[in-house]
């Protein structure tokens, strides 16, 4: 018996556009839909025992927000899921969320209407969302609600690791940059845990708090230009890839010597952080083994199983280089 898979292959588009063309949802061209139809028509492919009926058959596709496509931890992200999905033969839909409205709603009601088997979200939750009732939905590093399993990085470990380096160095006044207060966001947790740290140990920690959102190159060098003046009185920095290498290049345009006089670590440790002199020393986030924990989970779910738990947290990478 065909699938919605072959109909899909031999008519040239993907598993959603077939999917849109029987529930009659979101946008496909008359010529596309009528192309769909002919085959499915030569091919004996009866579609009510498929998403019409919502019998259970799946679409094969699993729905994946981001807040931005251009940030390297969460490119990074995405290209692992990406590649741990086609593992299972499940292809993705992707979407940034910054500067698009209403992408997450959009999502959603796409999950609702079956046009994705599943949702893995790396953004906060809807407005108003009180729990996934049944539907396929993995978070990670943001906290949904109690019945949404939480994929995360180990955090207190990754603050500890950053604290615990700048102490062996010397630090006695350490700046870091943050995305909010927000509890719901577990990223968080690794600036809690590295001023803790530093504090019981008589170091001085500046905390400043950034737009979470604000992910852009401009933004992090603009960030790091406007608090020079309390930086140039530090001797270390802990922020996120970006901002480490905004930190980096300023500061060796004011003439620090690094790491000698400022001590600098990246959080997530993505490629690009290999790119400089000196290479940054780095707290790496390990997005494959991330990936694999959110797929598995989405994939549990998909198939009507119990999670096996509702946090799943990964290890973190100290990359010792050339900024400690």
């Amino acid at each position: 018996m065909p699938s919605i898979r072959d109909v899909a292959k031999k008519a040239g588009v993907g598993i959603g556009t077939v999917s849109r063309t029987l529930n009659g949802s979101g946008y496909v061209s008359e010529e596309t839909r009528k192309k769909i139809y002919s085959i499915m028509e030569e091919m004996n492919y009866n579609p009510g025992s498929t998403l019409r009926t919502s019998s259970g058959r799946k679409t094969g596709l699993v729905g994946v927000i981001v807040p931005s496509l251009e940030h390297p931890f969460f490119a990074r992200m995405m290209r692992c899921i990406e590649f741990e999905l086609s593992r299972h033969d499940y292809k993705c839909i992707a979407c940034n969320t910054i500067d698009i409205m209403n992408r997450q709603i959009e999502f959603m009601d796409m999950l609702e209407k079956k046009a994705v088997d599943g949702l893995i979200a790396c953004v906060d939750p809807v407005p108003g969302f009180t729990g996934r009732n049944g539907k396929a939905i993995v978070s990670m590093d943001r906290y949904w609600s109690g019945d949404v399993p939480l994929i995360r990085s180990d955090h207190e470990q990754g603050g500890r690791t950053a604290a615990e380096i700048f102490l062996r160095d010397g630090c006695r006044k350490v700046i870091q940059f943050y995305g909010g207060l927000d509890r719901k966001k577990s990223a968080n947790i690794r600036h809690e845990v590295m001023e803790q740290v530093l504090r019981e140990n008589g170091c001085e920690v500046i905390s400043v708090n950034m737009e979470w959102d604000a992910m852009s190159y401009a933004y992090n060098k603009n960030i790091i230009l406007k608090y020079w003046d309390i930086i140039r009185d530090t001797d270390g920095c802990m922020t996120n890839d970006i901002g480490a290498l905004s930190c980096l290049a300023v500061a060796r345009k004011m003439g620090l010597a690094i790491p000698e006089q400022f001590k600098i670590i990246g959080y997530d440790g993505t490629e690009i952080t290999n790119l400089t002199y000196p290479e940054l020393s780095v707290v790496e986030q390990d997005c494959p083994a991330l990936a694999k924990e959110c797929v598995d989970a989405v994939l549990q779910l998909i198939q009507n199983k119990e999670p096996e738990s509702m946090l799943r947290i990964v290890p973190i990478h100290w990359r010792e280089r050339g900024t400690t």
